[in-house]
């Protein structure tokens, strides 16, 4: 029981982080940005990796993921070590 329910809240959750291609037309494309090129821009959408020429493009934007819940605030960097700073050079 607790499978399902963790697999149906990772699947909520990758829906969730969807990029939006808006076309000149008014068509929305959501889905997840794959590269592209000077003249191009590939989506992947369900399946299908889809491919859109620039001047057909009126927006892109990308969907930053959600945060977890699990991370607990202030741990960010927790376990990383700086280096120790440098004597200052005397010329």
């Amino acid at each position: 029981m607790r499978l399902r329910t963790a697999i149906l809240a990772l699947a909520c959750a990758a829906a969730c982080w969807a990029d939006t291609l808006t076309l000149r037309n008014g068509q929305v494309v959501q889905g997840t940005y794959m590269g592209g090129t000077a003249r191009t821009v590939k989506m992947q959408v369900d399946d299908t990796v889809k491919t859109y020429d620039v001047t057909d493009i009126a927006t892109l934007q990308f969907t930053p993921p959600a945060s977890t819940a699990s991370a607990k605030p202030g741990t960010a960097g927790a376990g990383v070590r700086k280096a120790p700073a440098a004597a200052p050079e005397h010329i």
